[in-house]
């Protein structure tokens, strides 16, 4: 790759005396601001040189400089072919002996983390002088992601129950959690495995539970290199002892009743190993039969008047339930469902409508009843003087 280097005082004073005129405009030099490569690949750097069809111009050397620290690390002269100062991965793309140098184009092999930077190529051309452009090479490396759950039991105090790892990205990736049960996230970095990588490792912590016990939480990791963030769901797994009830019974047992049950509702991580049914008098009623988390009574008599104890074991220790159990005289004569309060107001209800309908027919009948007020025509209310006894008025006409 690699032709045999020249006089660096000649390339100097290539550069240096190499006339310069004015930009015209008309010559242009095309050049990405921005280039990306993955380590351990190849990538391409253009730089390509347009002129207008009447344009005359003669291009001496095409020359690659890296500006953190001003120096060349390619150079290409008409007469004198290739020559690369600091690296044997670097080639031109298009430059040859003998041919007009409109294309300065340069391929980086083996992309290196210390490659990335930025570059300025450099035609050096005769009469309209020298022209330049700047390119920023970015070298990534795309990272490898997984998560996982953390397994724990109950402490009381917040721990990591997930982990999410982005392994050797360059730059380093970003990530960030979803999550529906609190919690906080701690973000740690280290060196990659590949020079110029980065690993991050991400904590999810929150104070463990049962109900966390089997719910998701997301990693969500982004990258430059990726087309769209990567979702890793985590399934958590918390490790506790068993959470233990007793259901089956409604209250309304009664003697004779031909059977009845109760279910011992328990919940752990890992799972019950183990049932085992009693009272708090000792062993179990002769008509009570114990099946796994099941107690199967029949029939139902005065000795299931008591309080039965369901004891369940798993890996992580032992935990109990109770429940008192009162058996009545007699099934219930209520309808199946319907409290005593309901079947009063039922019967109570329509007396009090009928008693309310029959109030207010008396109060209109009472209304409609009296005698009405009499009036003259022109609205106003007529005097009436009241009428003496004639037998008392002839008497008082011969005492006259």
């Amino acid at each position: 790759m690699a032709a045999a280097g020249w006089p660096p005082l000649l390339l100097l004073a290539l550069l240096v005396l190499s006339p310069s005129r004015p930009e015209t405009g008309d010559i242009v030099l095309k050049a990405p601001t921005q280039v990306h490569g993955f380590l351990g690949d190849s990538v391409t750097l253009p730089c390509q040189l347009q002129l207008p069809s009447t344009e005359v111009t003669h291009v001496s050397q095409l020359t690659w400089t890296r500006l953190s620290d001003s120096r060349s690390v390619a150079v290409f002269h008409r007469t004198q072919g290739p020559n690369y100062p600091e690296s044997e991965r670097l080639e031109f793309v298009a430059a040859r002996l003998g041919a007009e140098l409109w294309d300065a184009s340069l391929r980086v092999l083996e992309l290196r983390a210390e490659d990335e930077g930025n570059y300025t190529c450099l035609f050096v051309m005769f009469p309209q002088g020298s022209r330049s452009a700047v390119t920023w090479l970015r070298v990534f490396a795309k990272p490898q992601n997984t998560a996982e759950a953390q397994n724990v039991q109950l402490t009381g105090e917040p721990v990591p129950v997930a982990r999410c790892i982005s392994t050797g990205g360059r730059p380093p990736a970003r990530i960030t959690w979803y999550s529906d049960l609190g919690g906080m996230a701690n973000m740690s970095q280290e060196p990659g495995l590949l020079s110029g990588t980065v690993t991050v490792t991400s904590l999810w912590i929150l104070v463990p539970s049962s109900q966390v016990d089997g719910k998701n939480v997301t990693c969500r990791v982004e990258h430059e290199s990726f087309e769209k963030p990567q979702l890793l769901a985590v399934n958590l797994t918390v490790y506790y002892p068993p959470e233990v009830s007793i259901s089956g019974y409604d209250g309304n047992w009664y003697l004779g009743q031909t059977e009845a049950s109760l279910t011992c509702d328990a919940h752990s991580n890992p799972e019950p190993t183990g049932y085992e049914w009693s009272t708090t008098m000792g062993p179990l009623p002769p008509s009570a039969v114990a099946q796994g988390a099941q107690l199967l009574i029949h029939p139902v008599d005065k000795s299931i008047n008591t309080t039965f104890i369901c004891n369940v074991t798993s890996a992580l220790g032992a935990r109990q339930a109770e429940l008192t159990v009162q058996v009545k005289e007699g099934p219930s004569s209520e309808p199946p469902g319907m409290p005593k309060n309901n079947i009063l107001l039922l019967i109570l209800g329509p007396l009090v409508v009928l008693a309310l309908l029959g109030f207010g027919l008396y109060f209109y009948w009472s209304r409609c009843s009296r005698p009405m007020a009499a009036s003259t025509s022109d609205n106003r209310p007529v005097s009436y003087a009241p009428v003496a006894n004639s037998s008392q008025d002839s008497q008082t006409e011969v005492t006259r």
